[in-house]
């Protein structure tokens, strides 16, 4: 997190410069379209008294580009209103004469006396042409290109790929300040510093996305023939922006470099521009990955139309010597397509890093930004086709003013254009619609929801109808099938867009079933057999009859009780981390709900099979038992055990061990009121509840709390409660934080293991209190709980309890009571976990002296090791 706000720091300055740079190239283009609406203009391009480019004309007059108007007609230009006012006397055909200053690399600043001839601003359908690739250049290019570089930068501030993405849009944004040849300005520094670094950033960017190259992985030393000598010019660069803000002139020092660089500069910034587009093109034909080849592709494809164009361009205009910008150098169409062109390289961009999601953002963002792309563009497309309407109709009228009839049909033709116009784009809006679907805003909070609505239902039939509908409704899945297990084999149970119901089923040793017992997802690409299964005829046709795309595990604990099978969405974008995310969740409370579902049809059998009694509790103790857990996984610095000892055949006590993604560790106690059946259906949905809220609960474990109460509440009766003890250990910090929920608090015997100077261990005694009231017995508007938090350190012993051990009577109807049991911990201070719980228990029994067992007894201790 430290990392993440420190790099906060050079983001936000270089959005800032930026963003100074952009209003200053704003402010500048304002004025020159206020310039446009002179009458005449002088024979060559110009901006704030500096020349940009130069006709015949201005070049037989004596003037080059760079050089600085400072007079018109012996009136020296000392302000910019001075500035505009003689400009504004400029006719056509009426000569001026200029004095200009020029100012060489090396030498004194020359004084240039030329006299020219001023030509008419011809407005005509190629004027306003111009005036909209103006402003597609000049206002939509940069924006775009700087919004959504330092937008993926924002979300992804540690990602080294997210900073060369930015670096390449800020120097595509550079083409478009050309104009300010200037360096000592604001907008002139930004221009020529990422100009200077767009063809390293596209090497770079061509290497690692998204992907690292194969070829730079065998031969990494290569790229650096290319690096060095791009940061070279890089600090060339930054030197003359030194100079040209300071007046300090190292260029002294490095004088023969600098002069030796030019043309080997120029040839090494055509090779790494063109290495990007070879790797690209080369990593798209050889990745196996069908989601990396398919924006690989689309990336190559979109960039090389961008591009391609204005590199021949600027070619013919090396080797021709020809000056000016695109629209003067080439025919006026060739230049106009190609600037407009230029804007694909952006759109391709956002295209593939938004809707392609090639890059993990933010899924919020991510999918309003897909949307607004997706229909947002027809909106775009009208916008600028009614401007061509509109200025066909401004070019009639300045080239048929006299010509009524010719102005009237030229108008009438616009106007019935553009209901036309919007008689296209509906249809267009909803098939968008259908494709990339509004509603996906909340497929998140819908599959949040599902998660929760599965754990309470206890009965199959309606929970896969459920499941099945939900998933499909929220991820627009058209087709979805879940197969359980039956016997040796997983079979379809329900089914859903399928023509006919489909018959495949996998047998229990099954590859495909193998690797789903891992309990991860597993990903089909059905036009790319490599990824799955090569070996495996047999499911491989089975996953077509299906058109599987994504496989999820179904099961409790470690055992595999069924699967779902999703074929591919409608939108046809690939299933993101956060959709694998929220599914897996969903799978998980899909087994616990099963396994509920099953232990609830084994209880329903008993009522109307009597004879069967027996048998079913065993199976319903059995399904019990494996909620309980069965391995206890390794924790750093901690030696722990549980048990429990049911009072009957199946009972209401519940304690549970699991590992949390975070790297925490989940430790819980619970007691169900009542005993046998009810209690252990309530037991159950305890369990569930408790490991489907810690999976998005976080730190908070007050509000998990609240959650629980909720979840027991709504799925029980009024005379079910059960007191709860929940506990998140940390094992990098041996921080514990717990919640008690009116259960009889835990004990932490602190130094446990160490004796007294009299040899006695008689540890420090610290209770769990900290919580609130039981789960379940009170609605979640009238309950609220507090999170305790405790330190351990090595030596230190908690150990829980329920009431079954504590309240444990003789035949004298005596309780063993608290302080019992408290004492005898003490003794036991030097044993393993296992050994305290089974001889506590021990002693319990040895209290009760035959009595029968009134209460389930559960037991947890937990060891800090040193």
């Amino acid at each position: 997190m430290k990392k993440r706000t420190f790099l906060y720091i050079p983001l936000g300055l270089l959005f800032v410069f930026a963003m100074s740079a952009l209003f200053t190239h704003y402010a500048n283009i304002f004025t020159l379209q206020g310039r446009a609406s002179r009458e005449a203009k002088l024979p060559f391009g110009y901006n704030s008294g500096r020349v940009l480019s130069t006709s015949r004309d201005a070049e037989a007059a004596g003037i080059k580009a760079g050089d600085r108007i400072e007079a018109i007609d012996g009136r020296v230009l000392e302000s910019d209103e001075v500035f505009d006012e003689e400009f504004a006397k400029l006719r056509a055909g009426q000569p001026v004469v200029l004095t200009m200053s020029r100012k060489p690399e090396n030498g004194d600043t020359e004084k240039i006396v030329a006299t020219v001839t001023p030509v008419k601003i011809e407005r005509n359908f190629q004027y306003y042409s111009g005036q909209v690739v103006g402003f597609i250049f000049g206002y939509v290019l940069p924006t775009v290109c700087i919004l959504l570089g330092f937008w993926v930068l924002f979300v992804r501030p540690a990602d080294p790929l997210a900073w060369i993405l930015l670096f390449v849009l800020l120097g595509l944004s550079s083409l478009s300040l050309e104009m300010y040849w200037d360096i000592g300005t604001l907008a002139g520094a930004y221009q020529r510093l990422f100009f200077s670094g767009w063809a390293l950033a596209m090497l770079l960017f061509g290497i690692y996305f998204p992907e690292r190259w194969t070829l730079d992985e065998k031969v990494p030393w290569l790229k650096w023939i290319f690096i060095v000598p791009l940061s070279f010019q890089i600090l060339l660069t930054l030197l003359s922006i030194l100079r040209a803000f300071t007046g300090v002139n190292l260029f002294l020092y490095i004088g023969p470099l600098t002069e030796l660089y030019g043309l080997v500069g120029f040839v090494f910034n055509m090779l790494a521009i063109g290495l990007f587009f070879a790797a690209l093109a080369h990593k798209s034909g050889t990745t196996k990955n069908p989601d990396a080849r398919r924006r690989l592709r689309i990336m190559l494809y979109g960039t090389s139309v961008a591009i391609t164009p204005s590199f021949l361009l600027v070619l013919y205009r090396i080797i021709s010597g020809a000056k000016g910008s695109f629209l003067e150098i080439a025919p006026f169409w060739i230049g106009l397509i190609t600037l407009l062109l230029l804007l694909l390289f952006p759109l391709t961009m956002a295209y593939v890093i938004v809707v392609q999601r090639a890059m993990d953002v933010s899924i919020v963002v991510r999918q309003g930004l897909q949307y607004a792309l997706a229909k947002g563009g027809v909106r775009v497309l009208q916008f600028f086709l009614l401007m061509g309407i509109g200025l066909g109709v401004l070019w009639s009228i300045n080239n048929y003013g006299s010509n009524i009839s010719a102005q009237i049909a030229f108008i009438v033709g616009g106007v019935a254009l553009v209901p036309l116009i919007e008689l296209v784009a509906k249809p267009i809006r909803v098939w968008i619609d259908r494709k990339f679907f509004r509603e996906a805003y909340d497929s998140e909070q819908l599959l949040s929801e599902l998660s929760d609505d599965v754990r309470t239902m206890v009965e199959t039939k309606p929970l896969l109808e459920t499941l099945s509908t939900r998933i499909s409704e929220s991820l627009h899945v058209p087709q979805v099938a879940l197969l359980l297990k039956n016997g040796t084999s997983f079979q379809p149970a329900h089914a859903l867009g399928y023509d006919t119901p489909p018959l495949a089923s996998f047998e229990n040793d099954a590859r495909m079933i193998e690797r789903l017992r891992k309990n991860e997802p597993v990903v089909i690409y059905q036009d790319d057999e490599e990824s799955w299964q090569k070996e495996d005829a047999q499911d491989r046709d089975k996953l077509r009859e299906l058109n599987s795309q994504l496989l999820l595990p179904v099961g409790v604990k470690n055992e595999l009780s069924g699967l779902i099978s999703l074929g591919p969405k409608l939108s046809e974008v690939p299933y993101s981390a956060n959709d694998l995310r929220l599914l897996k969740s969903v799978a998980s409370q899909t087994g616990l709900a099963l396994e509920n579902s099953r232990l609830t049809e084994a209880i329903a059998n008993e009522a109307v099979l009597k004879e069967r009694l027996n048998r079913e509790i065993e199976i319903a103790r059995e399904v019990q038992e494996r909620l309980f857990p069965q391995e206890l996984p390794k924790v750093e610095g901690l030696e722990y055990y549980g048990a429990c000892r049911p009072a009957s055949g199946v009972g209401g006590d519940y304690y549970d061990f699991f590992e949390l993604e975070s790297g925490k560790f989940g430790i819980a106690i619970g007691d169900v009121s009542g005993k046998g059946i009810g209690a252990s259906l309530m037991m159950a949905s305890l369990q569930a509840s408790l490991r489907g809220q810690a999976i998005h609960s976080g730190d908070d474990l007050a509000g998990l709390m609240v959650n629980v109460n909720q979840l027991v509440y709504e799925t029980s009766t009024t005379n079910r409660y059960a007191t709860f003890f929940y506990a998140q250990y940390e094992p990098s910090t041996r921080k514990l934080v717990y919640v008690n929920a009116g259960h009889n608090p835990p004990f932490l015997l602190r130094n446990a293991d160490v004796p007294s100077a009299t040899g006695v261990f008689d540890p420090e005694v610290i209770l769990l209190t900290e919580g609130g009231p039981v789960v379940g017995m009170l609605p979640p508007m009238l309950v609220s709980y507090k999170q305790g938090e405790i330190t351990l350190q090595p030596g230190d012993m908690l150990v829980g309890s329920t009431d079954g051990i504590t309240e444990a009577m003789n035949t004298a109807e005596e309780e063993w009571g608290e302080d019992s049991m408290l004492e005898a911990v003490k003794k036991l201070s030097g044993h393993s976990s296992k050994d305290i719980i089974e001889l506590i228990v021990a002693e319990a029994d040895r209290f009760a002296d035959g009595a029968k067992q009134h209460d389930d007894m559960t037991m947890i201790v937990v060891r800090v090791v040193r």
